[in-house]
């Protein structure tokens, strides 16, 4: 057990420190996170896919991670539960001078436990939450490319998404996965339906 421990240390501070380097045929930015309001109009799931460049194998490990979300100022959550990985808040900025009207809260990664395993064409539940209906429609996932609290911003802070995998199960070797994009957000959702709905 302690030489698999060792060997997984390992593996992850190789993975941090080699990312950087790789190659762009094994560095891919093809992974995709959702956040949902589920059946119950209480719970919100925050899931992950791999996008079409990609076929994961079932021996894929995670090194880093970071989910942020955009709420009102008054947003409160209970009931969090890990379903791959485990994740906990690590930053909340309410209010800032960017989006006076907006909290910020990060969920970081801490370990691969419960694994995250990834599928080809299907979604991953990270975790849930249960927030107050009056949320519903308010909460979203952040935009790392045109958030005004994107950094450098008024608190120093890091808000984002990321998640960085290594798959060591591809051919010709390792392949690198880290997070792309959002594929769909609450209010994305609620402007398309409301879009249609006006046509």
């Amino acid at each position: 057990m302690r030489t698999f421990n060792t060997l997984t240390i390992c593996l992850l501070a190789f993975f941090a420190t080699s990312i950087v380097s790789a190659q762009s045929s094994d560095f891919r930015s093809s992974l995709e996170f959702k956040i949902q309001l589920l059946s119950d109009n209480v719970t919100y799931g925050v899931f992950v896919k791999p996008d079409f460049t990609i076929s994961p194998t079932s021996k894929t490990q995670t090194g880093s991670g970071q989910v942020t979300l955009v709420t009102p100022t008054n947003f409160a959550y209970s009931n969090f539960k890990n379903l791959a990985g485990t994740w906990v808040e690590n930053a909340r900025v309410d209010a800032p001078a960017e989006a006076s009207d907006k909290s910020y809260v990060s969920f970081g990664f801490v370990v691969d436990n419960p694994r995250i395993h990834l599928f080809p064409n299907e979604e991953t539940l990270l975790f849930t939450f249960t927030t107050d209906a009056a949320f519903n429609g308010q909460i979203a996932l952040f935009n790392n490319e045109n958030d005004p609290f994107m950094t450098p911003n008024s608190y120093g802070s890091n808000p984002g998404n990321d998640l960085g995998m290594v798959d060591l199960g591809t051919k010709g070797g390792m392949a690198y996965y880290t997070y792309a994009r959002n594929y769909s957000t609450e209010l994305e959702e609620m402007l398309e339906n409301s879009s249609l709905a006006s046509k």
